[in-house]
């Protein structure tokens, strides 16, 4: 049997406690601390991941028209306009041979931006990628960087918080030790569920309760402002890629669904009918003598019309249904499945008479116009979006034909 040194004093029962506790907080507080900085900044790599995919797919979205054009002055205002943000360090389009077109990048100057741009290169090696396309013809492609200054930030502030909390336990320790190793494991268990269920289930409104000992409940404080800054990171993230993809979805002018969400939507709706039986409908509306309203009164008043056209549709379709603008006065709307086809017909009476109502123009002047309307009906018309779509088309302009051969009481005016 093993003796201790006759001139060496055995330790006693608190020191061996305060060794023992210090080890084990040591080592939970570092594993707490380095599991939730190594989540966390997992989980904001992702966020910002998809945000860069969502900025590269709204510039190219934005930037597109001045691409065709070749007007580089405008594809530089598109980029500024949606892709200058924080979280981006770079900005390019390119042309489908490789040749850059326009850039932005994030300025770097100083010893931060040197080691900014050494972890931008280890976390984002390559960029997010959209390309540009025109009439299903790839004219371009834009590349996002990334830029790590929020996750750098998010890591420095979570190492002095891990230190400070590293500090304080040690301090902690000599009281600990006179309490039992219970009192004292449990409210670190607590800890590392907290962040256990941070890491693993992204329950970011996990809190660590009250252990009723003055350090840890401090160093809970600690711990827990650090999991309300990884909430408001996610909580921001999430709200700018939610606003990211409703700039990708939606017209900017009259808040309608774009061609990109009409496609979507159409196609689920065909996978919806198929799985369900059920019949439902295409509109395709057009707005009658549109080129005189600019023409007469400026793109403006042109405007205008469109948002007006636009209420008018929100306000006649059912909840259910879905309105969109197509790109210039080309408007579309899938109405839900229906039994009758006479519902169809009610819709289209209830848009008419909405637009028999007249607008305010921004010079003041009363206006008013009508739609020349095309109907789909799926699948008696088509079972594609494109045979739907052509199907619609060709029946508005049907529609459109008889409106002005009609004479000026079928004529829209403004």
């Amino acid at each position: 049997m093993l003796r201790a040194p006759p001139n060496q004093a055995l330790p006693t029962l608190r020191q061996l406690l305060a060794r023992v506790h210090l080890r084990l907080i040591l080592f939970a507080v570092v594993l707490a601390a380095l599991s939730l900085l190594v989540s966390g900044m997992i989980v904001i790599r992702n966020y910002a991941a998809r945000n860069l995919e969502l900025i590269a797919h709204t510039v190219a979205y934005t930037v597109e028209p001045a691409v065709v054009f070749d007007d580089r002055q405008a594809i530089s205002d598109g980029i500024l306009s949606v892709g200058a943000v924080r979280g981006v360090d770079c900005v390019e389009v390119r042309d489908p041979a490789g040749r850059v077109l326009a850039n932005w990048k994030h300025p770097h100057a100083d010893l931060h931006s040197r080691i900014e741009d050494w972890a931008n290169r280890q976390i984002w090696p390559r960029p997010a990628v959209a390309p540009i396309r025109r009439n299903d013809t790839m004219i371009g492609r834009v590349e996002v960087y990334g830029n790590s200054e929020g996750i750098l930030r998010y890591a420095l502030s979570g190492l002095i918080i891990a230190l400070s909390c590293l500090g304080l336990t040690v301090i902690a320790t000599r009281i600990l030790a006179r309490r039992l190793q219970q009192d004292v494991i449990r409210p670190l268990d607590h800890v590392a569920e907290v962040a256990h269920a941070v890491r693993s289930d992204r329950a970011f409104e996990k809190r660590v309760p009250s252990s009723g000992i003055a350090e840890i409940d401090r160093f809970g404080r600690d711990f827990n402002a650090l999991l309300a800054e990884l909430q408001g990171w996610h909580a921001g993230l999430t709200s700018e890629n939610a606003e990211l993809a409703r700039r990708a979805t939606h017209d900017p002018l009259t808040g309608l669904g774009n061609r990109v969400l009409f496609e979507q939507t159409l196609a689920d709706a065909i996978g919806d009918s198929v799985r369900s039986g059920q019949s439902f409908a295409l509109l395709y509306f057009d707005i009658d003598l549109f080129k005189q309203v600019n023409d007469r009164h400026g793109h403006e008043c042109g405007d205008a019309a469109l948002i007006a056209v636009a209420d008018r549709l929100r306000q006649s379709i059912r909840q259910a249904d879905h309105a969109f603008r197509l790109g210039g006065d080309e408007f579309a709307v899938v109405l839900a499945p229906f039994s009758d086809r006479a519902c169809v017909q009610q819709v289209l009476d209830r848009i008419d008479r909405a637009m028999a109502r007249p607008w305010r123009l921004p010079t003041g002047a009363a206006a008013s116009s009508t739609l020349s309307a095309g109907v789909a009906v799926y699948p008696d018309d088509g079972i594609s979006p494109q045979d739907l779509l052509r199907r619609a088309d060709a029946d508005m302009y049907e529609h459109k034909k008889a409106r002005l051969a009609a004479g000026p009481r079928g004529k829209n005016h403004a």
